[in-house]
């Protein structure tokens, strides 16, 4: 459509791209959605129910042969990583939102809870959310459908924990636990992060972006690498210019507003790609804050049995992965750090079975112990709240570039005292509750061989356009047309999976940019 002249152009169509395209579509709003790869269909692209064992190297491809799409950590397909996600979703809390005034650590966010729980429930109603109302203060409630019942082995744990005055829920997933009229309910084939063939698993595209291409509003653009986000003269978001991944031709897609929506490293990276006479160190980075203050969740994690299921016959207790979780707690606790963290439990799934590597033995003595402890093993991921540092960030590797000739984008996480007490306390917490459950440890992880997950920061809203990037509608301060939605927004990160914050954000974006076409600010 070289002539057209869309009202938004959203770039990514993952949890905040999906989410914002069908907001504003539903709202009359003319969007584009510019995505880096291919159409991906959950129903055939994926090994979805593949098994180790069907595979020489005892790994399960995510792709299927022939398809392009999800196979490292810069691959793209329409739907983003919301076809491959676990579905976790959580509400963050006021004192997660406000971390800086409560505890004295971290950056407050320009909003609250109130704020965003009309739009955590919007967001909630629209997926789908299993999960019960706990009740907990650091862990608010929403609008649910019924959870899965805990595994044996979740059981088991969750007797120990409670031993300890420690309490494991049910996990809130956006999983359907009961049909609706465009998505079946979850068939528990334990396949969660390699694609839901049925999307009973939220996913953007089938989810939110297939209804609102109904609306007649909504253009979806595969295979088209954004490299630069256009700025005029007058300090104005034009549209964005891409290359054809297949064919390598340059394009350009023009809008009155422009919302990037890559994922947190490529956002920044895209944002610092997007120099001009303006913007000579990246478009709206007058701060010089982007890039700064990344603070993804540095992980631990805990393996090991439960003797009690030692030797016990195999049984399809797959599930949706994992049904127990460990919410933060540690605020209620005397200690000598700021924040917490949380655990996420698995028990009785048949596809992580790497740690068959680490049970000693040799030969027939071997493979019986392994046999044995196939239906016991238990699984702590635990998941702890960065605080920011000026040693954390993303920048340009303007040394290297990919096969579209784009530089390529690094980022550095250093954890510093404050992470290393939580992640001692955290695997204190998953140790104590194994043995206290009757368990036997196999391994702990170790805080110098860092692992990161979930990739937020470097892009923070803020009230003081000084100290941050964007506003609390997650708006540029600098270019007044130019929105970010994804986790590089996030003055802070909780401890919490952040997903479902990620599309409340984006619900809460578009209700602000369609006020604003209303209000003819947008013209």
């Amino acid at each position: 459509m070289p002539n057209t002249v869309f009202d938004v152009c959203i770039v990514g169509s993952g949890a905040g791209g999906g989410t914002l395209a069908a907001h504003l579509a539903q709202r009359g709003v003319q969007v584009a959605v510019v995505e880096g790869g291919p159409p991906v269909n959950t129903r055939t692209d994926f090994n979805t129910h593949a098994l180790p064992f069907n595979f020489a190297n005892r790994h399960i491809p995510t792709m299927r042969a022939g398809k392009y799409g999800m196979a490292s950590e810069r691959a793209r397909g329409v739907g983003g990583k919301t076809m491959l996600w676990n579905a976790v979703a959580l509400r963050l809390s006021h004192r997660d939102f406000k971390g800086y005034t409560i505890d004295g650590a971290g950056t407050d966010w320009p909003l609250d809870y109130p704020d965003m729980a009309p739009y955590y429930d919007r967001i909630e109603r629209e997926v789908g959310v299993c999960g019960n109302r706990d009740g907990l203060e650091d862990l608010p409630d929403g609008i649910y459908m019924d959870a899965p019942p805990l595994k044996s082995g979740d059981l088991l744990l969750q007797r120990g924990a409670k031993e300890l005055g420690i309490r494991i829920i049910q996990t809130r997933k956006a999983t359907l636990t009961r049909s609706t009229a465009t998505r079946p309910a979850c068939h528990y084939c334990g396949n969660c992060m390699g694609g839901c063939d049925v999307a009973a698993k939220y996913n953007s595209v089938d989810a939110h972006m297939a209804p609102a291409m109904k609306t007649g509003k909504l253009a979806i653009f595969p295979n088209s690498v954004v490299r630069e986000v256009v700025v005029s003269k007058e300090n104005r978001a034009t549209g964005v210019r891409f290359i054809h991944r297949e064919t390598g031709a340059e394009g350009e897609i023009r809008a009155r507003c422009v919302a990037v929506a890559c994922a947190c490293i490529q956002s920044v990276g895209l944002l610092l790609m997007s120099e001009s006479s303006l913007y000579p160190q990246g478009v709206a980075n007058s701060s010089g804050q982007l890039g700064r203050n990344f603070i993804p969740h540095f992980n631990s994690g805990v393996e090991g049995f439960l003797t009690d299921l030692i030797g016990r016959r195999v049984v399809n207790d797959e599930g949706y992965i994992d049904h127990a979780y460990l919410p933060s707690y540690m605020h209620a606790h005397k200690r000598d750090y700021a924040r917490s963290f949380g655990v996420q439990i698995y028990t009785g799934i048949r596809r992580t079975t790497g740690w068959a590597k680490e049970v000693p033995g040799f030969g027939a003595e071997y493979k019986q112990r392994v046999k044995q402890r196939f239906p016991a093993y238990a699984s702590f991921q635990c998941f702890g709240e960065m605080i920011p540092n000026a040693q954390s960030f993303i920048q340009l590797d303007k040394t290297e570039k990919d096969e579209f000739g784009i530089y390529k984008v690094k980022a550095i996480a250093v954890q510093q005292e404050n992470e290393r007490k939580i992640y001692e306390a955290m695997n204190k917490a998953s140790v104590d509750i194994l043995l206290k459950a009757g368990g036997e440890v196999l391994s702990v992880s170790n805080f110098d061989e860092p692992t990161f997950n979930h990739q937020l920061g470097g892009c923070r809203m803020g009230i003081d356009p000084r100290t941050s990037v964007l506003n609390s509608y997650c708006r540029s301060h600098d270019v007044p047309n130019l929105y970010v939605v994804d986790g590089s927004v996030f003055p802070s990160s909780s401890e919490k999976n952040p997903t479902l914050t990620i599309m409340a954000l984006a619900a809460r974006a578009a209700d602000n940019i369609s006020d604003r076409f209303q209000k003819g600010e947008m013209a």
